[in-house]
């Protein structure tokens, strides 16, 4: 073993929250060393959609998110099936850019190539936290700053809370490419409903559309799956995007990646940073996952203090955590509660643009106000209470009036992005 090594930070993860972080504390004169284990990671299934919050992060690190590499889109479509029209979901402030994930880690890591101070171990693993740094597989590091960018199922975290629980199990995703197919509306997500969970669709490059289908935990085994997916979905989707969706079906090229919660409520301890899914993740529905890692990692160069970007970090996720929970299981749930106040975010979204940007503004991570979150939530709360109280099933309003109150409770509590557990048969888990 050769002596002990010394920088300022070392970051653990070359991802798009490691790369960011380490160029963010370089810029601001700290030597950094950025530790990456899996180089071949970045071309793995992972986000690829990035809110204009984190594309402005990125242009701020001076990485230009323009065509044709990134793709610009405006919002989002929501298609909610039953024959009901689509619902236009616009941001109201910038873009919102899609791309491989391999193109947003690229040239953050070219970035980090050509920037004084940082050095790239490619291949290096990190071993554990010693007293003044960290320990790798090529020896001790002192640094005075280590920063956990390694994913949720991060070695940095488990170093400091080994006693952590694992992640709550949500769903899967399944993943697909599309070559030379068109969305219904350019330059717009698509999210439609109707099927077992919701299935997004979204331009990557020129050619290719990614479309992802929210399955269940209890999904049909290996042989039945394939046949699971196209019954389930493609009658809810575009005619083009379902008779893509069943050519490749069969042609194979399925993705797979496991959901799961984690509170965003432990951004490190002592002279540890967490970034990104290691400090906390949602469900992908949300898309929020690669802005909120650039998010974390611009405040914590700018705040280089592990106290202070812990304290910010956890007030600004708050509302966001609860946004992304709440879309979740009202897109999803199928109890009467949740049925009333799908029915009145949807009448709301149509007849309020101001709801509309609201919605999109708390979405898009540009808005993590409480009163903000505070006034859509009882806006839509109330509509779904005004549509149970006037129902003639006096049973049927008392059953949703206190589902209703149970589901209040949980967006406001400790709970939040946690499946409820079923309270009789008439409560329903997240997913169908």
């Amino acid at each position: 073993m050769t002596g002990v090594e010394g920088v300022d930070a070392v970051v653990v993860g070359a991802g798009p929250a490691g790369c960011a972080a380490a160029l963010g504390l370089a810029r601001g004169g700290a030597r950094v060393l950025v530790l990456e284990p899996h180089p071949d990671r970045s071309t793995r299934f992972a986000g690829e959609w990035l809110h204009p919050t984190g594309a402005a992060v990125l242009a701020r690190l001076g990485v230009a998110v323009r065509p044709p590499d990134f793709i610009r889109n405006r919002g989002f479509v929501l298609h909610p099936g039953g024959g009901e029209p689509p619902i236009q979901l616009p941001y109201t402030w910038g873009e919102a850019a899609a791309a491989p994930h391999h193109a947003f880690v690229r040239p953050l890591q070219d970035a980090l190539a050509a920037q004084t101070g940082v050095r790239f171990a490619t291949g290096r693993r990190f071993r554990g936290l010693t007293a003044g740094g960290c320990l790798t597989d090529e020896g001790p590091v002192t640094a005075g700053l280590v920063v956990g960018a390694d994913g949720r199922s991060s070695a940095v975290r488990r170093a400091v809370r080994p006693d952590a629980p694992p992640g709550v199990a949500l769903s899967y995703t399944v993943g697909v490419t599309l070559p030379h197919v068109p969305l219904p509306a350019e330059g717009f997500g698509h999210v439609f409903l109707g099927g077992p969970g919701p299935a997004l669709a979204y331009r990557i490059t020129p050619d290719l559309v990614r479309l992802t289908m929210d399955v269940p935990l209890t999904r049909p085994g290996p042989q039945q799956v394939l046949g699971y997916l196209e019954g389930s979905f493609t009658p809810h989707l575009s005619r083009e995007l379902a008779d893509a969706l069943r050519a490749r079906l069969r042609r194979g090229g399925v993705q797979w990646a496991a959901n799961s919660f984690r509170r965003r409520a432990d951004f490190g301890a002592g002279s540890v940073a967490l970034v990104g899914d290691a400090a906390g993740h949602g469900h992908p529905l949300a898309a929020q996952g690669i802005s909120c890692a650039l998010l974390d990692a611009e405040c914590l160069a700018a705040h280089a203090c592990p106290d202070t970007y812990r304290r910010l970090r956890m007030a600004s996720s708050r509302v966001p955590e609860r946004v992304a929970a709440a879309i979740h299981r009202v897109l999803t749930a199928e109890d009467r509660a949740t049925a009333a106040l799908r029915q009145s975010l949807f009448a709301l979204w149509r007849a309020a643009p101001r709801e509309r940007a609201r919605a999109m503004g708390l979405l898009g991570l540009q808005d993590d106000r409480r009163t903000d979150f505070g006034r859509s939530v009882a806006g839509i709360a109330a509509g779904a209470l005004t549509c149970a109280t006037r129902s003639p099933d006096l049973l049927d309003a008392a059953l949703t009036v206190g589902g209703l109150v149970r589901w209040l409770g949980w967006l406001g509590g400790p709970h939040v992005g946690v499946p409820p557990r079923p309270s009789g048969r008439r409560v329903a888990l997240m997913w169908p």
